[in-house]
């Protein structure tokens, strides 16, 4: 009887330290309203950039308000030059035909570097952000800035006009990712 008590004593001290846990934690989802996303390149003809705002995601946060997990994906076709051409290029070499969707999903925030994987084209590689995390009230918002080569995630950067207009390898990918309760 006594192991029973003390099984059973262990079982509810057990329980009661994991619901504890799990209320420590609470879950965000992205607002797209207030989420932003912008690639930004150069070429031999000007520089360019393209803004993107079709993303869903979530984050997970301690109650000390560290992110313990978190994850954003941004439908590729939903970038926009404002340049036709520009954008059909841009969907080719990224593949939105078979890959859809652009994802980072975050495996450590410390200080100033937000690291985890992007997912692009199909690949996936390791990337570090350098930005910040905020929260104010019922928001957390997550900014930051790296920068890549489009051979590491095997694009062939676009070209145009018979491969006179030449897009550089070397892009930037800037995002002010909103959380809301």
């Amino acid at each position: 009887m006594k192991k029973q008590t003390t099984t059973l004593i262990a079982f509810f001290l057990a329980a009661l330290c994991f619901g504890f846990k799990a209320q420590a934690q609470t879950t965000y989802k992205l607002n797209p309203k207030e989420s932003s996303f912008k690639v930004l390149g150069t070429s031999t003809l000007h520089d360019w950039h393209m803004e993107g705002a079709e993303a869903s995601g979530q984050c997970v946060v301690n109650a000390d308000g560290s992110i313990v997990s978190g994850n954003v994906t941004l439908q590729a076709e939903s970038l926009k030059s404002g340049k036709g051409g520009m954008d059909k290029n841009a969907y080719k070499a990224l593949k939105t035909g078979d890959y859809a969707d652009i994802s980072f999903t975050v495996s450590a925030v410390e200080g100033d570097k937000i690291s985890g994987s992007l997912t692009i084209a199909g690949v996936n590689k390791p990337v570090t952000f350098e930005g910040s995390v905020s929260q104010n009230g019922d928001k957390i918002t997550v900014s930051g800035t790296t920068e890549f080569l489009l051979t590491d995630f095997k694009i062939d950067p676009p070209k145009a006009l018979m491969g006179t207009v030449k897009t550089g390898d070397k892009v930037s990918l800037e995002i002010k990712s909103t959380f809301i309760k």
